[in-house]
C-alpha cells in the first residue's frame, strides 16, 4: 500500500494560518492597485464568512455542485476581464483570487491542503509582476509564515489521525515547533536574498501592465491644457516626482524648476503642440542618448524617479543634454518635449544630464526676441481673434522699455505686482463672448498660474515676442533622510519661455511670488513619519526593485575592494590598535551595498541555526528508536510494516518481549513521536535502547 494509498481525509477547521495565508496573498494582488474594487470586496467577504463558519461550517460548504458553480462563475469573471481588453495576467489575477476564496469556504474533508497553497502561491506571482509596492515584502514575509505553519498543522493533524489520535495533533503543537517554524522561515528568506543577488536579473514585460488602475492621468500633461487644468490639481498630493542630485548644484527651492511640456498654440481656451509628430531619438551603446550633440557639456546630473503620467513626459530642470536607464524608445517633437514610449502607466526611473546656465536674463541686455527658425516665426506669434484692448494693454505696460528683454520683464512684473491667486478661475457670464484670458486681464487678474502664464505669453505675442507656454513642476520638498527632492501634482505650475537671439528659450514666471510654490508646512509628528515612509519607499525601489545586473557587479567589486583594503590595512598596519582595526572594518562593511548586508546577516543565521541542530544522535529519540528497530529485527525477526503506526506496532509486539524491553519499547516510541511532533525527549533515550538490549538477551 503506497503512503498516498494510505492517508485519510482530514476533516477539521482549516488552521487559522491558511486565512492569514489567504489574505496575505490576497493583499500582494490588493497592493498592484489592478485588481476590481468588487472582486477585493468579494475576497474580503469569503475571508469574514470563512473565519466566522470555521468551527460550524455550512451545509452548502460540503455541497459539489454549489461549489463547482461558484468556481464557474470564477472562470466567468476571468474571461469577462480578459473580454474587456484586460491583460491575460490581469483576468488570471481576479480568477486565482475567487478560486482562492472559494477554496477557503470550502469544507468538505481533504488529503491535503496543498491546492489551497497553489492558489495562494500563484497570487503571490502574480502580485510580483505587477506591483513594486513596498508593502509587497512585508506581505510576501507574512506568507511564508502562515503557508509553512498552515502546512505544518495539516501535517500533524493527518499523522494523529492515521496514529488514531485525533487530539494528538494540538498536544505537539507547542512553542518550541512554532520557534523552528519561524527558523525555518528566516533561513528561506535568507536564501532567497542570496538567490535575488546572484541570479542574473530578468526583466518581465509583465510587471507593466497596459491596463494599470494607477496610471492616473495628471492634467496638464496631456497633449492640451485647457485654461483651469492645472489649478485643479493644486490640493493633490500625490507623488509625482522623486530628484536625487548625482553631480553639481542644483538651484534654490524657490528657482527650481522641472520642465515637461512645452504648447505653441493658442485658440483662445486650450493650449497644443501644432506639430504634434514626433521624431525617435537613437542611443548609443547601454541606452545612453545624446540630446544635444555638439553643445557645452552638462554641469548637473540628476536621477529622477517619475510616478505614473499621461504621455510618458520625461521631466528636467536645466537643458538636456543626455538621458540614461529608459528601456523604451525616447521621442522628441517639435517644441523639444520628451516622452518614453509606452511609459504612461508605469514609473519610469531614469538620470538626466543638463545643463544650467547662471545669469540668463541678465546677460540678455539688448538681445532681441526673435523666432527659433524662421519657418517659426509665425507659430510662435500667432493669436485667436481678441479684443484690441489686449495689445493696448502690453504697450502701455511696455512704453518704458527700450528692448526686447525689458518688454518681457515688465510683462512679467506688472503681472505679478497686480495680480492674485485664487482658487476660483475667472468667471464667464452666460453670452460673454470673450475668451477666458481676456476676462482674467480686464476682470481682477485672479486665477490659476495657467491663467498668468497664458496672459503673458498672449501679451508677448501681441507685441511681436516669440512665446510659448510650459507646464511642469516648481519647488518640491526636501526629504533629508532619503537626499532627494519630493514633487507632489500639488507642485505642478505654469511658466513662459520666451526666445532670444543668442541665448534661446528663457523662462519667465508671471505668477506672484509668494503664491507660486506651494505652503511648506510644518514638521510635525505626521510629516516626519511621511518623510521617513517615502524614503524607505525610495531605497526598496532603488535597492530590490531596479536591482539589475550593473548593481550585482557593483556590489560584488565593492566587496572585492573592501575585502582588499581590509587584508592591505593589516598588512601595512600591523601595529593599529584592535579598536582602530574594528573601526575601520565596520566603516568599509557600512559602505557595502545594503542588499549584501542582509544577505549575509540572513546567511549567518541560517549557518548559525544548522549548526545548532548538529547534536550527537544519542542526544535525539529519532536516532535510538531506529537503533531500537534494526535490533527487534535482528533478534527476533519483527519488522515494523509502512502502514503501521509506532504506538501500533509497539502494542503488537508488546506480547514477545520481556516486561522490561516492552516498557522500553513503549517508552522510546513516545520519546520519538514527541519528538517527531516539535517536543523533546524527557528520557535518556541512549539508556532506553541499553535497557531494550538487556531485555531481548533475558527473554
Amino acid at each position: 500500500m503506497s503512503r498516498r494509498e494510505f492517508r485519510v481525509r482530514v476533516d477539521v477547521p482549516r488552521p487559522l494560518g491558511a486565512i492569514v495565508m489567504v489574505g496575505s496573498a490576497s493583499g500582494t494582488l490588493a497592493v498592484s492597485g489592478q485588481i476590481a474594487v468588487w472582486a477585493l470586496a468579494l475576497q474580503g467577504c469569503a475571508i469574514a464568512l470563512a473565519l466566522a463558519v470555521r468551527n460550524r461550517p455550512q451545509a452548502w460548504q460540503r455541497n459539489p455542485a454549489v461549489l463547482n458553480l461558484g468556481l464557474l462563475a470564477a472562470c466567468g469573471a476571468g474571461v469577462l476581464h480578459y473580454g474587456d481588453g484586460e491583460p491575460a495576467t490581469i483576468a488570471l489575477a481576479h480568477f486565482a483570487m475567487l478560486a482562492q476564496g472559494l477554496q477557503l469556504l470550502d469544507a468538505r474533508p481533504r488529503r491535503s491542503e496543498y491546492l489551497l497553497v497553489a492558489l495562494a502561491l500563484f497570487q503571490v506571482v502574480l502580485a510580483s509582476n505587477l506591483t513594486d509596492s513596498i508593502a509587497f515584502p512585508l506581505l510576501l514575509v507574512v506568507f511564508l509564515l502562515a503557508t509553512v505553519w498552515t502546512l505544518i498543522v495539516h501535517t500533524l493533524a493527518l499523522e494523529a489521525l492515521e496514529a488514531g489520535e485525533p487530539l494528538g495533533a494540538e498536544r505537539v503543537a507547542t512553542p518550541a515547533l512554532l520557534r523552528t517554524t519561524l527558523f525555518a522561515s528566516a533561513g528561506s528568506i535568507a536564501i532567497a536574498l542570496i538567490v535575488f543577488l546572484t541570479l542574473p536579473r530578468m526583466r518581465s514585460s509583465l510587471v507593466h501592465a497596459a491596463a494599470s488602475a494607477s496610471s492616473v492621468a495628471l492634467s496638464g500633461f496631456s497633449d492640451r491644457v485647457e485654461l483651469g487644468d492645472i489649478g485643479r490639481i493644486r490640493s493633490d498630493a500625490t507623488r509625482a516626482l522623486r530628484v536625487e542630485t548625482l553631480r553639481g548644484e542644483p538651484p534654490p527651492h524657490d528657482a527650481a524648476y522641472w520642465r515637461g511640456l512645452a504648447f505653441d498654440h493658442f485658440d483662445g481656451r486650450t493650449w497644443s503642440v501644432t506639430q504634434a509628430s514626433r521624431e525617435p531619438i537613437p542611443a548609443i551603446a547601454q541606452r545612453t542618448i545624446d540630446l544635444a550633440p555638439g553643445r557645452p557639456a552638462s554641469n548637473l546630473v540628476q536621477r529622477i524617479v517619475r510616478e505614473p503620467m499621461e504621455m510618458g513626459v520625461l521631466f528636467g530642470l536645466g537643458e538636456p543634454r543626455g538621458l540614461r536607464g529608459v528601456r523604451s524608445r525616447i521621442e522628441r517633437d517639435a517644441n523639444g518635449n520628451l516622452y518614453a514610449l509606452g511609459s504612461a502607466a508605469v514609473r519610469v526611473d531614469y538620470t538626466l544630464r543638463s545643463r544650467l546656465v547662471d545669469g540668463v536674463r541678465e546677460a540678455l541686455a539688448g538681445a532681441a526676441a526673435v523666432a527659433p527658425e524662421p519657418d517659426d516665426a509665425d507659430r510662435f506669434v500667432a493669436l485667436p481673434p481678441l479684443s484690441p484692448e489686449v495689445r493696448a494693454l502690453a504697450l502701455r505696460i511696455t512704453e518704458r522699455a527700450s528692448s526686447d528683454a525689458e518688454r518681457a520683464a515688465a510683462l512679467e512684473g506688472h503681472l505679478r505686482r497686480t495680480g492674485r491667486y485664487s482658487d476660483e478661475p475667472p468667471r464667464l457670464e452666460p453670452g460673454d463672448r470673450r475668451s477666458p484670458v481676456e476676462v482674467f486681464l480686464f476682470g481682477g487678474l485672479a486665477g490659476h498660474c495657467e491663467y498668468f502664464a497664458t496672459a503673458m505669453a498672449v501679451l508677448a505675442r501681441s507685441i511681436g515676442l516669440p512665446a510659448r507656454l510650459v507646464t511642469g513642476f516648481a519647488g518640491g520638498r526636501a526629504n533629508p533622510l532619503g537626499g532627494f527632492v519630493e514633487l507632489a501634482h500639488a507642485d505642478a505650475h505654469a511658466w513662459v519661455e520666451i526666445h532670444f537671439d543668442g541665448a534661446g528659450w528663457v523662462r519667465f514666471d508671471p505668477t506672484p511670488l509668494n503664491l507660486r510654490l506651494r505652503p511648506e508646512l510644518a514638521h510635525s509628528v505626521g510629516e516626519r513619519l511621511l518623510e521617513i515612509a517615502s524614503a524607505i519607499e525610495y531605497w526598496y525601489y532603488d535597492r530590490i526593485v531596479d536591482f539589475d545586473r550593473n548593481d550585482q557587479i557593483r556590489g560584488l567589486t565593492a566587496g572585492w575592494r573592501a575585502w582588499r583594503r581590509l587584508r592591505a590595512g593589516a598588512t601595512r598596519a600591523p601595529r593599529a590598535t584592535g579598536l582602530q582595526s574594528w573601526r575601520d572594518a565596520l566603516g568599509t562593511l557600512w559602505r557595502l551595498d545594503a542588499a549584501t548586508l542582509l544577505a549575509g546577516i540572513g546567511g549567518a543565521i541560517l549557518v548559525a541555526q544548522l549548526w545548532r541542530r548538529r547534536r550527537p544522535a544519542r542526544a535525539r529519540a529519532a536516532g535510538p528508536y531506529f537503533e531500537a528497530l534494526r535490533l527487534l529485527a535482528r533478534r527476533r525477526k519483527r519488522v515494523r510494516p509502512r502502514a503501521q503506526t509506532p504506538r501500533a506496532f509497539a502494542r503488537a509486539v508488546r506480547s514477545e518481549l520481556s516486561p522490561e524491553a516492552a516498557d522500553a519499547l513503549a517508552q522510546l516510541t513516545e520519546a520519538y513521536l514527541a519528538e517527531r511532533y516539535g517536543g523533546r525527549a524527557q528520557t535518556d533515550a541512549s539508556a532506553l535502547v541499553r535497557r531494550l538490549r538487556e531485555g531481548l538477551r533475558a527473554r
